[in-house]
């Protein structure tokens, strides 16, 4: 008995190479996975998000966190945390109500607001309010859309590089343990999403250690108007096919 038909199989490949791409380019800045991914995988099957991407996520968190160890901090992210608990207990209500239309234009204004917020480098600096209030946030958008890292990465976006890749890959790691608690409670997470999430860990290990390779060698600068440019698309694409009705 084969687990995959063709068309499936080809689904999951898709499916691997899109989540490896997000990886790529979250190993390599720190945040940006799901901002990649989600849009991409909402035209594939709309079930994959924000299931599929969260147990992706916590892989890929989990490897970052063990990478970047020695620079983190928990007592920077207890209060985000402390955010992210109720922010995610929201959003798991939200999930119960919400259509894939509504979804595709939540997750499209999502996605330009992050790109807005990071061009125009909103100065916020990194007190215990500002972590509780960006761990709520992130809460939300995570747990409903898998896009929960804009919040968190603009509160630590004047940290030293590294720092703020171990500090988020921390915070993720355990947000992406309570999106997935909420979504299992909720009835969004089943074998089918596990069964995607695991033939795309290939992908994700080959994913970060090319981002590990290459990121002394490619500029800083550079990588980041990439990622905007193609987050751009990917947020009017899909809140335009949001608004149109699919």
């Amino acid at each position: 008995m084969k687990l995959f038909s063709m068309p499936d199989i080809g689904v999951t490949i898709a499916v691997a190479l899109i989540l490896g791409l997000g990886c790529f380019v979250q190993s390599l800045v720190g945040f940006g996975m799901a901002i990649v991914a989600a849009p991409l995988l909402l035209m594939i099957d709309p079930k994959l998000v924000p299931t599929t991407i969260s147990m992706v996520g916590l892989t890929l968190a989990s490897i970052n966190a063990w990478q970047y160890r020695h620079q983190l901090s928990f007592r920077d992210l207890s209060w985000a945390y402390m955010g992210r608990v109720p922010g995610t207990a929201v959003a798991g209500g939200v999930m119960l109500v919400v259509t894939t239309q509504m979804l595709e234009i939540i997750i499209g204004a999502a996605v330009l607001v992050a790109v807005l917020a990071s061009v125009m480098r909103f100065d916020i600096t990194p007190n215990r309010r500002n972590f509780f209030v960006a761990g709520f946030t992130s809460g939300v958008m995570g747990t409903t859309t898998s896009i929960g890292g804009p919040p968190m990465a603009l509160v630590l976006q004047h940290a030293d590089v590294n720092k703020m890749r171990a500090c988020l890959a921390g915070y993720f790691a355990i947000s992406c343990i309570l999106s997935l608690i909420a979504l299992s409670a909720t009835d969004f997470l089943t074998w089918w999403h596990f069964k995607q999430a695991v033939f795309a860990i290939p992908a994700v290990l080959a994913a970060t250690w090319l981002a590990y390779r290459v990121a002394p060698r490619v500029k800083p600068l550079l990588v980041r108007r990439a990622m905007l440019l193609l987050c751009t698309l990917a947020g009017v694409s899909t809140l335009v096919r949001g608004l149109m009705g699919g």
